[in-house]
């Protein structure tokens, strides 16, 4: 029995297999304690997940002078990456004695946004389903799927 495609089947397939690309790579960089790397591969699968917002144009005269996007979401990240950011500040100026708990700050920001993405990718219906009768239909959440 052969599977018709579409385009929107396509595109939401290459969606699927790109997130699972990357979160495997997140889980090789936080267990080798590379939290640059993690918190960047981080940073490409939320861009993956915000493909489809709206972009807010501000124009003036004809020309553009402000860009952004408009949501929740890009308020949680923001907030989110700057504490990174900050906890990663910390621990490079942190004196030998404090580096542990610096450290352990630093690699407790990025799990908040390890979480937080998570969290997104289930909103969003992107995660396997929890629940489900057959380990092949779990795969990308039943998509395409009839019985789940």
């Amino acid at each position: 029995m052969a599977q018709d495609f579409t385009p929107e089947r396509d595109a939401s397939l290459g969606l699927v297999f790109r997130l699972n690309f990357l979160w495997a790579q997140t889980d090789y960089a936080s267990l080798e304690g590379n939290y640059d790397k993690w918190n960047n591969i981080l940073d490409r699968i939320y861009c993956n997940l915000l493909y489809k917002e709206e972009i807010e144009v501000e124009e003036e005269g004809g020309k553009i002078i402000k860009v952004k996007l408009s949501t929740k979401d890009v308020r949680v990240y923001a907030f989110l990456s700057k504490n990174i950011h900050i906890a990663k500040r910390n621990f490079m100026k942190a004196n030998k004695k404090n580096k542990g708990i610096t450290r352990s700050r630093w690699y407790h920001s990025i799990q908040k946004k390890d979480i937080w993405l998570r969290k997104l990718m289930q909103t969003l219906k992107l995660y396997l389903k929890e629940n489900i009768r057959t380990p092949g239909s779990a795969m990308f959440g039943g998509f395409g799927r009839r019985g789940n």
